[in-house]
């Protein structure tokens, strides 16, 4: 591991800071500055470089290249400078809470079932990946076991063993490490080699919700949010149960239970009208003559299985040799549905597609899709041509 003196380890709460430009450098993706220390932390261990100005200069990144901390910046800084650094505080507060929060809940999940953390990713999501089965109900288990060491409000302690203590301790690790070894322990939940910036108690965590576990290779992902975005997520959730709780007169606790009804009950007038809708398309039919010539018809409000239900009803019934179905999207496209009693219609789906702007197709005797152009226009189009 990298040697721990630049400040953003000697005080991971430094928000500001002064120093000297040693060098700056141009590249594609900005000035690469080096300071003679820093509090930006670079990016590493799956944590997100800071962000943040240098004399009111913006950085928009900050990585690790060579052993020294580059910032990446928006101009040039002239070496030999004296700058004054400003850490965009909220966004490193918020990787803190989460950092932590990743120790807090890998850790527990290797002393519960002894699973290693094998992937770490700190996106908008926090992504987990362990190397065996996470249960959902393992899951929730793992986030109260999680947020009880949070109310505990614990020191999260760094400590640099030496190599004799370091061969007699058990910590977490994705790899065999030399040199200086930094060491992150949060009691009861994680002890794990980490060169990220960390809360100096478990209570700033605030708390962890876990969203998902999912079967990932030979092992299972976790989405979680802790400390902020947690929160943010959880009040999204709350508000719109409490919208729905309302529209449904439910309370908010019984909101599932009262979508389960209401699903029962679309099933059940889905079940009816599928009934009433064979009842008139046969009606219509029936009234038909035979014929083994072309049938274009507008029949707004049919959804696909309605058109293609329709298009067999005519067919089998000898009522026309090819059937086209047409439904109104908006006033400027339609859907469509071509059925023959034996022709083969990709040509004609590819020929009408191209006049109509058409997109779909199909294979053998039956073609779908939608036309850019308003119904009646592609009606008109289908009765002269087909």
């Amino acid at each position: 591991m990298e040697e721990m003196n630049e400040l953003f380890y000697r005080d991971p709460y430094c928000r500001s800071f002064d120093a000297v430009c040693v060098s700056c450098e141009k590249t594609k993706r900005g000035w690469e500055v080096i300071l003679d220390d820093t509090a930006f932390y670079p990016e590493g261990g799956g944590q997100p470089g800071d962000h943040g100005t240098l004399n009111g200069i913006r950085v928009l990144d900050t990585r690790r290249i060579g052993g020294q901390v580059v910032h990446i910046t928006e101009q040039e800084i002239t070496a030999g400078t004296e700058v004054h650094g400003e850490i965009d505080w909220e966004r490193r507060f918020d990787h803190m809470q989460n950092h932590t929060g990743e120790h807090i809940v890998s850790g527990l999940i290797h002393i519960n079932y002894g699973y290693d953390n094998v992937g770490f990713h700190m996106g908008d999501i926090l992504q987990l990946d362990f190397d065996g089965e996470v249960t959902f109900e393992m899951m929730r288990e793992i986030e109260r076991q999680a947020n009880r060491i949070i109310w505990r409000d614990l020191p999260v302690q760094i400590a640099f063993p030496s190599e004799e203590e370091l061969s007699v301790l058990e910590y977490r690790s994705k790899k065999e490490l030399t040199g200086t070894v930094r060491i992150v322990t949060v009691p009861d939940a994680d002890i794990c080699a980490c060169c990220g910036t960390h809360l100096k108690r478990t209570g700033e965590v605030g708390i962890i919700h876990l969203l998902s576990c999912t079967k990932q290779r030979n092992g299972t992902r976790i989405e979680m949010l802790a400390g902020n975005r947690a929160l943010t997520y959880l009040e999204g959730i709350a508000d719109q149960n409490t919208g729905i709780s309302h529209l449904l007169s439910a309370k908010p606790l019984e909101t599932l239970k009262a979508v389960t009804r209401l699903n029962e009950m679309n099933g059940e007038l889905k079940y009816r009208m599928n009934g009433i809708m064979s009842s008139y398309l046969q009606y219509k039919v029936q009234a038909m003559e035979e014929s083994e010539g072309t049938i274009v018809m507008i029949e707004d409000g049919l959804d696909s299985n309605a058109m293609r239900q329709l298009c067999n009803m005519i067919i089998e019934g000898h009522k026309a040799g090819i059937c086209a179905v047409l439904a109104s999207n908006d006033a400027e496209s339609c859907r469509y549905l071509i059925m023959s009693s034996g022709m083969e219609l990709k040509d004609i789906c590819r020929t009408f597609n191209q006049k109509l702007n058409g997109k779909g197709g199909g294979r053998g005797v039956m073609v779908q899709g939608t036309y850019g152009v308003p119904a009646s226009e592609a009606m008109r189009v289908l009765k002269s041509e087909l």
